[in-house]
């Protein structure tokens, strides 16, 4: 199974062990407790692993060493709100030095510890088809 996760601002892709579930905080454990986060219940050697979704870097990171049966697939994709964005104090562009906290209208650069505005899109001009009387 492959789970998306959202992160600092980017997506990663995440490959689980066959087994693996997703626990939504509306959900309940099999144990029949209620869970305070969205959990993902991972098999490992007889037992399960539960990885919460709180704090959101914690899976990526897990993945990223390939602890507890998971694993990352390929490089993490910005967000839209990071898509082509560069530091202006070092011209990072590379999104894996580049971290957005959840509800953050700033990024941190982790290559110099410079934190930015997200820059606004650029505002395209459409022109009209009416042609413009002399």
């Amino acid at each position: 199974m492959r789970v998306r996760h959202h992160a600092q601002g980017k997506f990663y892709t995440i490959q689980c062990p066959e087994g693996t579930r997703v626990v939504r905080r509306t959900d309940q454990t099999a144990d029949g407790e209620e869970s305070l986060h969205d959990l993902l219940v991972v098999p490992l050697k007889g037992r399960e692993i539960r990885i919460p979704a709180d704090p959101p870097e914690l899976l990526p990171m897990l993945a990223e060493t390939g602890n507890f049966g998971v694993t990352l697939v390929g490089e993490p994709e910005p967000e839209m709100r990071l898509d082509g964005v560069s530091c202006p104090g070092c011209g990072e562009v590379d999104i894996n030095w580049l971290q957005v906290q959840d509800d953050s209208e700033t990024v941190h650069c982790d290559h110099c510890g410079s934190d930015f505005a997200i820059p606004s899109p650029p505002i395209e001009a459409i022109e009209s088809s009416r042609r413009a009387e002399d």
